[in-house]
């Protein structure tokens, strides 16, 4: 009886074929280390960090809705006395809904960028005025903190991944 022919990675697992499979190890793990390689320059991640940043406030200032691209699709937005918003679609619709009625004008003032592997944060305060854009009226005008945690894409951009706000003055008390 005639044995079929072997599917092309059953040769993978043959141990009559040691230098085929030698190479084949050898050529995958030579690959896997290339690509590490390629994302192991710290100086480069952190100005590609800081680049993100630069650019979404570019973005917000002029008024871009597209700002939103920045976010992973498995984001979620961390603020103090409010629910956590999950996920691309949420986020921005939430920042649409706000770009209808006011206007926001950011700075980011980054402090730290820190890298590794394929993960990398920055914090740093920021400053936010969001005009009514039917008054005129300041809605917000603030400074608070920010930590953002961001996830290298496939394509080698960086996404924030979470983000986390808090106020950067302390809370005065009422008396």
């Amino acid at each position: 009886m005639r044995q079929p022919n072997p599917a092309p990675w059953d040769n993978l697992a043959m141990t009559h074929q040691p230098r085929r499979s030698t190479w084949i190890l050898t050529t995958l793990i030579a690959a896997a280390l290339s690509g590490c390689a390629a994302h192991s320059n710290p100086t480069a991640d952190e100005a590609a960090v800081r680049h993100t940043l630069a650019d979404t406030e570019r973005r917000i200032n002029h008024g871009d809705i597209g700002f939103v691209d920045v976010f992973a699709k498995d984001a979620v937005i961390i603020a103090p006395s409010s629910p956590d918003i999950v996920g691309y679609d949420a986020i921005r619709k939430l920042y649409a809904d706000m770009m209808k009625q006011a206007s926001m004008t950011v700075h980011f003032s980054t402090q730290e960028v820190a890298v590794s592997g394929d993960m990398a944060y920055e914090h740093g305060t920021y400053t936010l005025r969001i005009v009514d854009k039917s008054t005129g009226k300041v809605l917000q005008d603030v400074r608070n903190k920010h930590l953002h945690i961001l996830k290298r894409q496939p394509d080698g951009t960086w996404k924030t991944w979470r983000m986390m706000v808090s106020a950067a003055d302390p809370v005065q008390p009422k008396l």
